[in-house]
């Protein structure tokens, strides 16, 4: 007769068995979602450690654009590209979005081809942008290799200062050692 009352509940009315659950028990198990409040605290310690790599980052950026001069470097490069796009707005008639589309299509030497100048102004604007890029584009090449370069050198600098000190102390020690035996 049991087998019967099995198939009654289970597979003809499971609904029926659904509702007859006591729900009470069944959420006093999501009380272990408490447990997601140490999680919160977990966010904060990782907020710490992101915040001290930021701080690692933000120096080596600053070095980076110390490097060569570069961030000067860029800074001129930002004014001749929104000159040279307005200069290309006003000669050419097209929007500015239009314009630093080009600008920076052209200055990047990628030049799609999509949008050329017709005046002279335009062309001129042309011309200052590829020389702006091409300089950029081998001025941060430089810069990239001088900061990589200059980082090896520093090892290099603590390791031989570090071999000098442990020298030093040598020659202090085998002294020390001598008069011991004197």
């Amino acid at each position: 007769m049991f087998p019967k009352r099995k198939n009654y509940f289970f597979k003809n009315n499971i609904f029926d068995l659904l509702a007859i659950i006591p729900v009470n028990s069944v959420f006093s198990f999501f009380r272990i979602a408490r447990l997601v409040r140490i999680a919160r605290l977990a966010k904060i310690f990782r907020l710490v450690r992101l915040l001290g790599l930021t701080g690692k980052l933000q120096k080596n950026a600053q070095k980076f654009l110390k490097t060569n001069g570069l961030i000067y470097l860029m800074l001129i490069c930002l004014a001749i590209l929104c000159i040279s796009s307005v200069m290309y707005s006003l000669a050419e008639n097209v929007s500015l979005s239009e314009s630093f589309w080009w600008a920076i299509a052209t200055a990047t030497t990628v030049g799609y081809g999509d949008i050329s100048p017709h005046t002279a102004i335009g062309k001129f604007a042309a011309i200052l942008l590829m020389f702006v890029g091409i300089g950029f584009i081998g001025m941060l090449t430089s810069s990239i290799t001088a900061y990589f370069a200059g980082q090896e050198d520093r090892k290099e600098d603590k390791i031989l200062e570090k071999l000098d000190q442990l020298e030093k102390e040598n020659i202090e020690l085998k002294e020390k050692i001598d008069k011991l035996g004197k």
